[in-house]
């Protein structure tokens, strides 16, 4: 292959990827996945069968663009016929979705790499790599939000305040309106009540560790956002509620510790696949 050709290969890799990529406009609706993909997933499947069938049309489309750099075009073809396999099975896999994939275009860049010419393979690979931009820009937030994320509706936690048991939704709400109680009452000079309910979100907060370790099984994860520095916070506010005159400098530089570091942290996370299964639920 001569250096002009050969130039060619990575910005042809790179213009797949982005329009596989696609681009996430402003005006994106998530919608809910059909419900032929559970199927696909867990508990329906052992495996994420459908997650292996993106890594392989994935896998072998680099692979193409991968060899024909190093100009190995004996597995250029292995990866082209493999990819062409991948992508006609996977377009059987969810009848809903059938309109999203375009066999003909995919048998068209498989004859085009058999070529083993970049530029007609290259134009090729833009009319496949369209239909995967199409399938995740429409559908990608909604996979990730249905298959990837449990539902905290499903976590059970017993407060250990009032020793009740409550949905994962509920207990957030109590431990929000807890450390308002502190806040608010600090800030009318009512400390003996600022500490009382201090008090009560120290346990809260602490429970959230056992609460965690449900879906995060270590320890760098599970204790992500209750660890030390939040705990510290949180131990540091009642320290200024229990002194004769407490700091309000003190006092608040340590609210705002526990709520970027706790409280905005996890809810940047979680919240916002939270919200899209809870709108799901309701529809």
């Amino acid at each position: 292959m001569n250096r002009n050709c050969n130039k060619l290969i990575l910005p042809l890799l790179l213009i797949f990827l982005m329009i596989a990529g696609g681009a996430f406009a402003k005006d994106l609706v998530v919608k809910e996945p059909p419900k032929s993909m559970d199927k696909l997933y867990p508990p329906e499947s052992k495996e994420m069968k459908w997650v292996q069938q993106m890594h392989k049309m994935s896998g072998n489309m680099g692979g193409v663009f991968i060899d024909m750099k190093e100009e190995d075009w004996e597995n250029v073809d292995k990866h082209a016929e493999a990819f062409f396999e991948a992508y006609k099975e996977t377009s059987k896999m969810i009848p809903e979705w059938k309109d999203y994939f375009d066999v003909d275009a995919a048998q068209a860049f498989l004859k085009a790499v058999k070529t083993h010419d970049p530029a007609q393979i290259g134009k090729a690979a833009k009319g496949v790599g369209k239909t995967c931009g199409k399938c995740h820009h429409e559908q990608y937030v909604s996979v990730w939000t249905r298959y990837h994320w449990p539902k905290v509706e499903n976590i059970k936690i017993t407060d250990p305040v009032d020793e009740k048991e409550m949905g994962y939704g509920k207990y957030m709400h109590l431990i929000s309106n807890t450390f308002k109680e502190v806040t608010v009452n600090f800030g009318e000079g009512q400390y003996d009540r600022a500490a009382k309910s201090a008090r009560a979100l120290e346990k809260r907060y602490t429970e959230l560790k056992s609460t965690c370790s449900k879906c995060h099984v270590t320890d760098d994860v599970k204790l992500f956002f209750v660890n030390d520095k939040t705990i510290g916070a949180i131990a540091a506010m009642r320290k200024e509620l229990d002194a004769d005159k407490p700091d309000p400098g003190a006092f608040w530089k340590n609210v705002g510790t526990l709520g970027k570091d706790g409280c905005k942290k996890c809810h940047l996370t979680h919240r916002a696949y939270a919200i899209i299964q809870e709108v799901w639920e309701e529809e």
